[in-house]
């Protein structure tokens, strides 16, 4: 979706001298040769499926959809470069009908057009062989407007006047082929003018600004937008439909929020966030924004997560649009994140492209971490980098699997192209880019970027590009490091022992790979910077650069040392069972909230991994039990809630229900219901997590509680504040009966709001109740949802509704129709993950049987993953329950 540093502080100078001399020395130990194997970038040895004899270097694009026929028609005027001579053309295209291919308008070089569906791709095969030089390609075709957002789509959605539907795109990574023939790889950059023919009551938006518009025959207009600068094909945008703006500036370049009508006044405050972005981005990167303007533009229904074409950002238009009589603070934190995401990739990805596929992390990675870093500097009281341990610990879990794979990865077609865009090339590239930079020192590391960008404007790269920028300008060994982490799947576990000697604490620090329910893990190694810190110091953070093992002094014996210090680090923690001890006390009030998070994150690792136990974890637990601090608890709600899910159908689960209400409902208390004046934003969002929760656990007191607000709102919708909705309504649909599904379902059908939407759709589809779960099962199929909000729909009926065999077994009737509403993104991975729901090891089996008779080649990284992730929870279920029974009676108050 703080980062700060401490010092380490010798307890004598001579101590100090000694410790800085030995870092020093095992820097120099530990610096292996060249480990990387890519090249800088270069247009010729860069991988793609399309030959390189002929290049593109202007599209003049024409697009003219038929919004009664749900088709379109297309013609484009391409400027070539025919580097070697020959008589074929090879381009990419995918569902489309090539009806004309000309060179250089002559009838006689017409071309023959054999289109080959498996490999996306048109070889045009003229009766001459094109002379070496630049031509003109004339090229005029035909194609169908989807409801999968891929390519040019459509889009359905509900207003006052009745359902209306617009015009969209999304390219990335390989569908710009599905809206016109092109050379679709990421290295192919080159300039774009599109024109489209509309509806006269349409408003377009593209890229580049409109150039000129004017009147066409039958009531339409034709539209023309400005040439783009260089770019890559999945980058190009267009939207249209009835729609309206909100208008704003920022160091001379427009921004606007387009929405459909009716909703621009909900995007004034990603408007204010833009203004005050675009200029961070500008002084960060040393390079001013590329373009005369900027719009973010909303799109409703189920156009999942955001794109962030240059200079026209699509969005969900939940994650753009603010409503403050509705919209949560949780909403708002999102907002700002993704649009800081977006914002980013306009340096990082649009101006600067990777060369191609397999690294795509340099896009997602950076912008992940550019994103996190912009949130927490415009809004501190957020206290993002400390609640960005949950997406770390999420990824670092599936990292420890054994279909994990390295965060640069061999990419070949277009399906291995979608399947990179997974937790491992956004959180875990996130992640690592955090941890460098805190080694680097910041300056350096912002230098080495403005170089980097600087360098390679308007181009394309590839990590090793990065490297040098970085290594150049901080002086250290980056890409030695940098090898290691990115090239080689998975992360080190240190293994931490200390011992006292002439009053002087000895650290024995050694690696070896941290894996779950991998007996015979590949031996890796990893050059670590260990981040050591003496617990209560307010100095900074010594770093170790560590390769395998290494003993060193750390001052004097009475403080506890920490390693990872303000959790900047990927990698786990093994601390002896004293110095654990020592710091699950220091825990109590000596930690920061970042450590304190990360001592917990490390102890229930170590336990998915039998490496520790759950216990350990739920000592740390009891330890911060006063805490108020969003971050702590979020963690801790989501491992309560992990454990609850896994206690289903076992004796158990009573009484550690019971545990959790003991430990979450005094925080609750303490912040009671309704806000306070003047309170720290991450309360709301931390009552919010704690209703929810209590919900789930069935506490009397906050279901009665939500029950009497949800019968106030249907009086009154303004009695309900936007930041207790989604819990209130979560809570009333779980315990619900069919009078309150069929208020929440009246609730949602009426709402023209994607968020509001969701929230009562997902109050529904979390019913206990069988007959309601098999009622929200059926909607799935209907029109009444989002195509992939429909198909996700079952997602929530299994987990939250607790009705996974339900949901399963109706996902097997209805695989064909679900998997039709979604686009190339989610299919290969929605069935396996539907199982993955499941924590029996006989689920895996079950799961890769099914997948050899019902799911395509494609798909079988996504079942290994999901079969894998279930024997992993079946293991530990086994493993750890009866301990954490065990450990509940004896901690029952």
């Amino acid at each position: 979706m703080a980062f700060f540093e401490r010092t380490l502080h010798a307890g004598k100078a001579g101590t100090a001298a000694l410790f800085r001399t030995l870092l020093a020395l095992i820097v120099a130990l530990t610096l292996a040769p060249d480990a990387t194997a890519e090249e800088k970038f270069s247009f010729a040895s860069t991988f793609g499926q399309l030959p390189k004899n002929v290049v593109p270097q202007h599209y003049d694009l024409t697009i003219t959809p038929d919004m009664k026929t749900l088709t379109f028609k297309g013609s484009e005027s391409i400027t070539i470069d025919v580097k070697v001579t020959g008589n074929t053309i090879v381009v990419n295209a995918l569902d489309l009908n090539i009806t004309r291919a000309l060179l250089d308008g002559e009838p006689k070089q017409k071309a023959a057009v054999k289109l080959d569906q498996k490999e996306q791709t048109a070889t045009l095969t003229f009766p001459e062989n094109l002379r070496a030089g630049q031509h003109k390609l004339q090229l005029e075709f035909e194609g169908k407007l989807g409801e999968q957002s891929q390519g040019l789509y459509y889009a359905k959605y509900q207003t006052d006047q009745g359902e209306k539907v617009m015009l969209a795109t999304q390219m990335e990574p390989t569908d710009a082929r599905r809206m016109f023939p092109c050379w679709d790889e990421p290295v192919f950059r080159t300039t774009y003018q599109l024109t489209t023919i509309l509806p006269q009551k349409f408003t377009a938006v593209s890229n580049m600004p409109i150039e000129s518009e004017k009147a066409g025959e039958n009531d339409s207009k034709i539209v023309t937008f400005g040439r783009t600068p260089q770019m890559s094909s999945y980058l190009m945008v267009l939207v249209a439909g009835e729609l309206e703006s909100l208008a704003g500036e920022a160091e001379g370049v427009q921004l606007r929020v387009v929405t459909t009508e009716g909703k621009k006044a909900q995007g004034q405050y990603a408007l204010e966030a833009a203004k005050k972005l675009l200029p961070f981005f500008n002084e960060y990167f040393g390079f001013k924004y590329s373009l005369p303007k900027l719009d973010l533009i909303a799109v409703p229904g189920g156009f999942g997560g955001a794109m962030e074409n240059w200079g026209g950002i699509t969005f969900n238009e939940s994650i753009l649009l603010f409503d403050p009589k509705t919209s949560s603070q949780a909403t708002q934190q999102a907002i700002f994140d993704v649009l800081s995401h977006e914002m980013a990739h306009q340096w990082f990805g649009n101006l600067v492209t990777m060369a191609w596929w397999d690294n795509l992390w340099l896009n997602e990675g950076f912008a992940s971490w550019m994103a996190t870093k912009a949130t927490a500097h415009f809004n501190p009281e957020w206290d993002y980098w400390t609640r960005a341990n949950s997406t770390k610990s999420y990824v670092m879990g599936n990292d420890a699997q054994k279909t994990t794979h390295p965060i640069q990865q061999r990419v070949t077609n277009p399906s291995e192209a979608a399947r990179v865009f997974d937790e491992i090339t956004y959180l875990k590239g996130q992640a690592f880019i955090r941890m460098l930079e805190a080694y680097l020192g910041e300056s350096a590391f912002r230098q080495g970027i403005r170089s980097y960008i600087t360098a390679h404007q308007f181009s394309n790269t590839t990590t090793v590009d990065l490297w040098d920028a970085l290594g150049k300008a901080s002086g250290k060994p980056v890409r030695e490091v940098a090898a290691g982490w990115t090239e080689q799947p998975g992360f080190p576990l240190i293994s931490v022992s200390s011992t006292c000697q002439d009053k002087v604490r000895q650290l024995t620090l050694e690696q070896k790979r941290f894996t779950v329910n991998d007996p015979n893990p590949s031996p890796l190694e990893w050059q670590v910077p260990v981040a050591i810190g003496r617990v209560g110091s307010n100095d900074a953070a010594e770093y170790v650069l560590l390769n395998k093992k290494a003993t060193l002094p750390v001052g004097d014996c009475q403080s506890p040392v920490k390693l990872n210090i303000s959790d900047v680090g990927y990698y786990r923690v093994s601390y002896d069972p004293a110095t654990f001890a020592e710091l699950v006390n220091a825990a109590k009030s000596k930690l920061s909230d970042a450590d304190r998070l990360n001592l917990m994150s490390d102890a229930w690792a170590l336990a998915e991994a039998g490496l520790g136990s759950s216990t350990a974890y739920l000592d740390v637990v009891e330890a911060v039990r006063g805490e108020n601090s969003v971050g702590v608890w979020e963690q801790i709600i989501g491992r309560l809630l992990t454990i609850d899910n896994l206690q289903i159908k076992r004796p158990g689960r009573e009484a550690f229900r019971a545990y959790g209400r003991s430990v979450l409902s005094p925080v609750l208390a303490r912040i009671s219901w309704d806000a306070k004046p003047g309170e720290q934003a991450t309360i709301s969002v931390l009552r919010s997590r704690l209703i929810g929760a209590l919900g789930v656990f069935k506490d009397e007191a906050v279901i009665a509680e939500a029950r009497n607000r949800f019968r106030a709102f249907l009086q009154n919708p303004q009695s309900l504040p936007a930041d207790l909705r989604g819990p209130v309504f979560s809570v009333v649909g779980r315990y619900g009966d069919k009078v309150v599904y069929d208020q929440l379902h009246a609730l949602g059908r009426q709402s023209r709001s994607t968020e509001e939407k969701r929230q009562f759709y997902g109050a529904m589809q979390g019913a206990l109740d069988a007959r309601l779960a098999e009622e929200n099962l059926r909607l799935a199929l209907t029109d009444e949802l989002a195509p992939t909000d429909a198909a996700y729909s079952l997602f929530r009926v299994a987990v939250a509704g607790e009705h996974a065999e339900l949901a399963l077994e109706f996902a097997k009737k209805h695989m064909k129709e679900l998997q039709g509403k979604l686009s190339a993104f989610g299919s290969n991975a929605y069935a396996p993950s539907l199982f993955e729901v499941f924590s029996e090891s006989a689920r895996a089996d079950e799961l890769e049987a099914y997948a050899k008779l019902n799911l395509p080649i494609e798909a079988q990284p996504d079942v290994a993953k999901s079969a894998e992730s279930i024997r992993s929870a079946a293991a530990f279920k086994a493993r750890e329950l009866i301990k954490i029974d065990q450990w509940i009676t004896l901690h029952a108050k």
